[in-house]
């Protein structure tokens, strides 16, 4: 009778049980496709960085999941440092053009960018001997594209990356290109540069311009060491090496670019550029230079070379004089206080 009493309760309890087992099967067959891996994701996204700054842990917690790349966080950083480019723009291309660090042709040639050899008249993508040197090489490729050429935001690069419309492209694939891109860059923190917003460039943050700074004068009212007189030093200059790297301090639109005259409201300052930035409605001046590698109408990223340190102008040795204006002509601030230099 017991026998025939746990036969009828397994029977009953049977269809219970597999209507369980099978709604947690499909529970986690859901969960799995909604934390699908991110290689396969993308985003019509603004791709920015809310704060403007590079995060260097989520870069490389993010990298742990991406091939070969896995811990080359830094190598992206420095790289795009030495090129003037924004590091998550690099690294968002590379995870796009290599299946985020897993394609063939970085795991077996370490080309991380889809770079042709010219070797063999562009059939065939070029081999490097290291992971480092593709990427070196990948680093020249986007500055040449980004700074000499000026395609300094996604859809100016897609255009070129992955035109649409295109014969070899007869299902459209390159129009995702842009949206992948910038759905990518935002999973590393967003983009830090290239980012315009309805007319407002930059980040909002400004960076120091030079590397290894050394103030020699600060925002103070001093004799001019030119002329004797005794006057307000409207900047912070920057004791460099000349020929050292100027970095605009954030993006933003080159609105002079030239040698001041006093007609233009910069008498003395030598070689100058002058950049605007919609995002603050400021403007920020490098003055002395040795050499300008930009133009007026050109859009400049945060920390792309702009110039090169020099003495030119009323100056007594190299270095930059910079210069944060609330005005295009004027309205200087205390550059020290913006940039948070304590002692400056």
């Amino acid at each position: 009778m017991k026998k025939k009493v746990k036969r009828k309760i397994f029977i009953w309890l049977l269809p219970l049980m597999l209507l369980f087992f099978g709604a947690m099967f499909i529970v986690t067959i859901f969960i799995s496709f909604l934390g699908m891996d991110v290689e396969t994701e993308s985003s019509d996204g603004t791709g920015c960085s809310i704060t403007g700054e590079v995060d260097v842990s989520k870069i490389n917690q993010v990298l742990e999941g991406a091939g070969v790349f896995k811990g080359k966080g830094q190598t992206f950083i420095d790289i795009a440092d030495k090129q003037g480019i924004d590091p998550v723009l690099f690294l968002a291309i590379a995870m796009s053009e290599t299946g985020w660090g897993k394609s063939t042709a970085v795991r077996e040639k370490n080309n991380p960018g889809g770079l042709m050899d010219s070797g063999t008249n562009m059939q065939t993508v070029k081999h490097f001997s290291t992971l480092d040197e593709g990427l070196e090489a990948m680093g020249v490729t986007l500055h040449n594209r980004i700074v000499n050429d000026g395609l300094n935001t996604v859809e100016k690069l897609g255009a070129v990356y992955a035109p649409i419309g295109v014969a070899n492209d007869p299902t459209n694939l390159n129009a995702n290109w842009i949206p992948t891109v910038k759905g990518i860059a935002e999973k590393f923190g967003g983009l830090t540069s290239g980012c315009d917003s309805g007319g407002n460039i930059g980040t909002g943050r400004y960076i120091i311009p030079v590397d290894a700074p050394i103030i020699s004068s600060g925002f103070i009212n001093r004799v001019n060491p030119v002329t004797g007189a005794f006057e307000s030093h409207k900047g912070l200059d920057f004791a460099q090496p000349i020929g050292s790297n100027i970095k605009a301090a954030d993006d933003g639109i080159v609105v002079f670019a030239g040698f001041g005259i006093s007609g233009h409201g910069f008498g003395g300052y030598g070689n100058v550029v002058l950049i605007e930035h919609p995002k603050n409605k400021e403007w920020t001046l490098y003055a002395h230079q040795s050499e300008l590698l930009v133009k007026v109408g050109q859009h400049v990223q945060k920390g792309e070379i702009i110039g090169k340190v020099g003495s030119t102008g009323q100056s007594t040795g190299p270095h930059l004089h910079f210069e944060i204006r609330k005005s295009k002509m004027g309205n200087q601030v205390n550059p020290a206080i913006v940039l948070g230099i304590k002692g400056a």
